[in-house]
């Protein structure tokens, strides 16, 4: 089983829809408790448009599709956080650098994403938490890239 569907089996309450759109500009869309995915996307486009669309259903509200209001772009950044961090936990970090995965394609790959979500994924840990924190044991520095190192 890949990360889609592993993370579609997690979630009875939400009918996964799949659909063809020509361009990769469009991921998904939730309405109610159907998410409707790009099928145009490769799997690993997929998966990260599905935990977006997850984090849409469990937490904003109306329709923000537009982003017309200050809240609707709180609330878009909000889910794609949310999904970022579900997609590349930092305990899945620890992970990496426990069994030497460095390389950002066998990180990508370890979390079913594409590199370029990894280091979105990091941008959003940069902005939350800074460039160095601690971690369950771990240094993390995100100053360039990204390095661990266990504090104890």
């Amino acid at each position: 089983m890949n990360h889609f569907e592993m993370l579609e089996s997690t979630r009875p309450d939400i009918d996964v829809k799949h659909v063809i759109y020509p361009s990769n500009h469009w991921g998904g869309c939730c309405i109610d408790n159907d998410v409707y995915i790009n099928d145009y996307l490769s799997q690993p486009e997929r998966y990260e448009a599905l935990q977006e669309e997850i984090a849409h259903h469990d937490y904003t509200v109306g329709n923000i599709v537009k982003e017309k209001t200050h809240s609707d772009r709180q609330q878009e950044k909000m889910a794609r956080s949310i999904a970022m961090e579900r997609a590349v936990p930092l305990d899945g970090l620890i992970y990496c650098y426990q069994h030497n995965l460095w390389e950002e394609d066998e990180i990508a790959d370890y979390f079913g994403v594409t590199v370029k979500y990894l280091y979105k994924a990091l941008d959003n840990y940069r902005e939350k938490r800074g460039l160095q924190f601690s971690y369950h044991n771990y240094l993390f520095n995100l100053t360039n890239g990204l390095k661990l190192c266990p504090t104890n």
